[in-house]
């Protein structure tokens, strides 16, 4: 994908599956922008390979950061099981795709542990959460095009109004940085848990209960809104329309970090590392899928750590036995699975394209 730069596993990560009598297959210069060099890897016991045909070809569980693009997809065959990020709901194309090839398919964000979380999306989440305030901060900037707004304000000046909506992982951290900052901040969300303990953490907030009424009053004024919506396995709902971006202030800013799920700004287009933004209606609108890529490092170590516990076991068991494992996490895996020889099995993604 176009900026990407993360690996999902470090080289520490790879000792640890070699040292379990693991084969580890590591496409060459895959770390680099992570800061990881070949050599690491090839210390850590990890075999390098020159490019994806050849690694796709030796191995059988291929461990991705984000889903595969055209050029993958002629290389993945049936017998394998792909574990990436893959936000199936928002890309129907990329499901029959992947039923055609016939693999078994679990995406990073659809494991949910013991306790009802997503462990291995809150990383990743956490990290866009506060890129986005940052990045929106910046784009408020005269030079870039903004209201030339800064949004901790001054003495003598108003503080910069930032509108955040979903209070879970990702919005809470857009929040953390919002505050941080000294801006004015309004949270909307349907859980009053939520928000009611993100007002305890931060009594200068200000939250609400969402509706379409509020987040039209809000975003009217906002100098920056932040789209943080997430519904666990589904397409993000539409929360702020067209008619209400259009009546918004010139030179405000919008970052949807929903957009891997379709994004919860009506009529929202990807953007990228290369194309931050586009202007519409006066609107600065970003929303970069692989939003954290931005930090590669910092996203890889905090990736890799989580996924390695997950990655050992698929990398030591087999999906029919997961079925009736009695552990916790082979169960959060199989449960997990989102496509298994050529159909779709995972019941809310049915639901959602139609299959």
């Amino acid at each position: 994908m176009t900026g990407e730069g993360r690996v999902p596993l470090t080289p520490a990560a790879c000792r640890s599956l070699v040292e379990a009598g693991h084969t580890v297959f590591v496409q060459k210069s895959a770390g680099i922008h992570s800061g990881y060099l070949d050599s690491a890897y090839q210390q850590a016991g990890a075999e390098l390979v020159d490019d994806a045909q050849h690694l796709y070809g030796l191995a059988q569980l291929i461990v991705k950061v984000k889903q595969p693009l055209a050029q993958d997809l002629t290389l993945l065959r049936s017998d394998r099981i792909l574990f990436s990020y893959l936000h199936l709901a928002a890309d129907a194309t990329l499901v029959q795709h992947l039923c055609d090839i016939g693999l078994s398919a679990i995406p990073f964000e659809s494991v949910v542990d013991e306790s009802g979380q997503l462990p291995l999306l809150t990383p990743m989440s956490q990290v866009a959460g506060r890129i986005a305030t940052i990045r929106g901060a910046s784009m408020l900037f005269r030079n870039r095009g903004g209201r030339g707004v800064l949004l901790g304000g001054i003495e003598g000046a108003d503080a910069g109004r930032v509108v955040i909506l979903g209070a879970g992982v990702a919005g809470s951290h857009a929040l953390a940085v919002a505050v941080a900052l000294g801006a004015k901040v309004d949270v909307l969300d349907l859980d009053e848990g939520k928000l009611r303990a993100l007002q305890q953490q931060y009594p200068g907030i200000t939250t609400h209960l969402s509706t379409p009424e509020i987040v039209e009053t809000l975003c009217l004024e906002a100098d920056l809104v932040i789209g943080a919506v997430l519904l666990a396995g589904r397409r993000a709902p539409v929360v702020l329309k067209q008619s209400v971006v259009k009546n918004m202030h010139a030179g405000s800013v919008i970052v949807d970090i929903a957009i891997d799920q379709g994004g919860c700004v009506e009529g929202i287009r990807t953007t990228s590392s290369e194309q931050l933004c586009y202007i519409e209606h006066g609107v600065i609108h970003s929303a970069v899928p692989n939003m954290p890529a931005t930090v590669a490092r910092t996203s890889s170590q905090a990736l890799s750590s989580v996924i390695l516990p997950y990655v050992q076991l698929l990398a030591g068991a087999d999906l029919a036995a997961m079925a009736a494992s009695e552990s916790a996490p082979e169960q959060a895996l199989y449960r997990a699975m989102a496509v298994h020889q050529g159909g779709v099995v995972d019941e809310v993604l049915q639901r959602e394209i139609a299959f």
